[in-house]
């Protein structure tokens, strides 16, 4: 079939004329590519963001725990993920100023947290403490190991000050049977140890079929700015009531 005898012609589209269809392809996959790799490249601009504290000392310390989330990854910039909305959240709700002490990392799993960020809390003296791990572990999952960690996590985090959001949910295939147990068992862990549990993972779920397509980056995985916004609202439920 040649280009004389044919409507579309898949070879030299800068030359001859493309389909409607292709094109419109074309034009996702280059989209998809390019969002990408600059997913890719935050991964290291957030890192360094968050390497010095964030604000204003002489009012509430702030430490966030956890994984890429923690970091913001996927939000057009640091401030827009879910631990710079909380900041600002709570300057507005305190009157005071927060500085904010993120020492999460990207590709962190439960046990990461546990290991590396869980025992520099004690010397950073925060007022307010969030977490959120565990999207990482569901992958490669092992219920056993998890719950294990689940327990040394929320044994060593300070109640009164700290909100644990559970494991946001992962809508497809056997990843959001894996993440529905992981978020119970980590609730199961920090309620009895009198920990406040944001409900990451329903809230997620309450968004629907649609929130796959409106709230989540060119990855699938991270959230975009609109979905740190749904996260944000999670931890607030809870993290408000530490301000009374």
């Amino acid at each position: 079939m040649t280009a004389a005898n044919s409507r579309v012609n898949f070879t030299f589209c800068g030359q001859t004329k493309c389909g409607p269809l292709l094109k419109l392809t074309l034009a996702l996959l280059a989209s998809t590519v390019l969002t990408g790799c600059q997913l890719y490249r935050s991964v290291r601009l957030y890192e360094q963001h968050w390497a010095q504290p964030q604000g204003d000392a002489g009012g509430l310390r702030y430490v966030a725990l956890g994984d890429s989330a923690a970091q913001g990854i996927g939000a057009s910039v640091p401030e827009r993920g879910y631990v710079g909305l909380l900041a600002e959240r709570l300057r507005e709700a305190s009157g005071k100023p927060v500085q904010v002490i993120n020492i999460s990392r990207s590709g962190a799993r439960i046990e990461d947290v546990v290991k590396h960020q869980l025992p520099r809390l004690s010397q950073l003296q925060p007022d307010i403490v969030t977490v959120a791990v565990g999207g990482n572990d569901i992958g490669e999952w092992d219920a056993a190991s998890f719950a294990v960690n689940a327990e040394a996590l929320c044994a060593g985090l300070p109640v009164g000050k700290t909100v644990v959001a559970d494991v946001p949910s992962f809508m497809h295939g056997r990843w959001r049977a894996r993440s529905l147990e992981a978020a119970r068992i980590l609730t199961d862990a920090c309620r009895p140890r009198g920990l406040r549990v944001a409900q990451l993972h329903s809230t997620l779920e309450s968004q629907g079929t649609r929130g796959m397509f409106t709230l989540y980056a060119a990855d699938w995985f991270h959230p975009n700015d609109r979905g740190y916004q749904v996260w944000a609202d999670a931890f607030w439920s809870e993290l408000q009531s530490l301000l009374r």
